[in-house]
């Protein structure tokens, strides 16, 4: 049932996204002949079904969980005291989708990239054990 969802849930907003790219009167958003996504009615649908309905609506499938990277845990070095994140960064590209705890997220456009900065000290106050062993992580969709 959560692949369900999480499918019907990516079908809507790739749905969404089209429609912002080309314009439909109000007239033809809920009719099924302005050419765009409608989603069928889903009710009393096995996943099976659900998933074909939607295929054959126009929709892509979304990617199971197993494909999807797990998202980055965002830390911030600056968060520890007298710590910033270090010049010597590494740059990922984990693709366009990543899943959360509860969720797969998708860029709208591009891929979710992370940066990864190795923590410093930047001051005498620092824990130099805990700082230097963490890691300053960002991620964004470019």
């Amino acid at each position: 049932m959560k692949r369900t969802l999480i499918l019907v849930a990516v079908l809507l907003c790739t749905c969404s996204v089209a429609r912002a790219e080309t314009p439909a009167p109000a007239s033809d958003l809920f009719a099924g002949s302005g050419g765009g996504c409608v989603l069928p009615d889903l009710a009393g649908l096995s996943p099976e079904q659900i998933a074909a309905a939607a295929l054959g609506a126009g929709f892509q499938p979304s990617p199971s969980e197993k494909q999807v990277p797990i998202c980055p845990v965002k830390f911030d070095c600056t968060s520890l005291t007298g710590c910033a994140a270090g010049p010597a960064c590494t740059l990922t590209d984990i693709g366009p989708c990543c899943a959360t705890s509860g969720a797969v997220i998708c860029c709208t456009s591009g891929t979710i990239k992370v940066v990864r900065c190795p923590c410093q000290c930047t001051s005498t106050v620092c824990s130099t054990t805990v700082c230097t062993s963490s890691t300053d992580v960002k991620w964004h969709c470019s």
